[in-house]
């Protein structure tokens, strides 16, 4: 990726830092960073395949849009290509976790299909991109919830 797309990548995360280690995590394949592009990059969402929040099932995290490009849709279709993603690699599961205080992103996973299956204690860590030190760690009460991508798929062919 060069430094224009991690520039456009960083305006969707919380800091230029967590960008990096978002794109270096994928380099490494422990993850996938899915981008939405209309006009410039719009959106982001990632997969992490392990050591997300509800083992054994990946966890998406970071879903992001830009304020101006919200409400069309986009977010919807970073969702649905994490979840094919998933699909592609034969996972049938796919958890994420949201801070009980965020109603509106509740309901935005609700109306894709996922439910709330439990309380969190989401433990975090930033780390500096060239060293890998530590800058900071805290903890956030979330929910996890999970989407059975099996069942969709059950669904979905039985359509006429």
């Amino acid at each position: 990726m060069s430094r224009p797309d991690l520039d456009s990548v960083s305006a969707l995360t919380p800091t230029r830092d967590v960008a990096e280690v978002r794109l270096q995590a994928a380099e490494r394949g422990a993850e996938d960073m899915l981008v939405a592009v209309v006009d410039g990059v719009v959106g982001a969402v990632s997969v992490r395949w392990q050591h997300g929040c509800d083992t054994p099932n990946p966890w998406l995290y970071g879903l992001a849009v830009l304020a101006p490009a919200r409400r069309h849709g986009i977010g919807r279709a970073l969702v649905a290509a994490a979840e094919a993603a998933c699909t592609a690699r034969g996972v049938h599961t796919i958890s994420l976790d949201v801070d009980t205080d965020n109603l509106g992103a509740i309901a935005f996973y609700r109306k894709l299909g996922y439910e709330s299956v439990r309380p969190h204690e989401h433990r975090w860590r930033s780390f500096d991109p060239r060293t890998g030190a530590v800058t900071g760690e805290g903890t956030a009460s979330t929910w996890i919830m999970r989407a059975d991508l099996g069942r969709r798929a059950v669904t979905s062919s039985r359509r006429p």
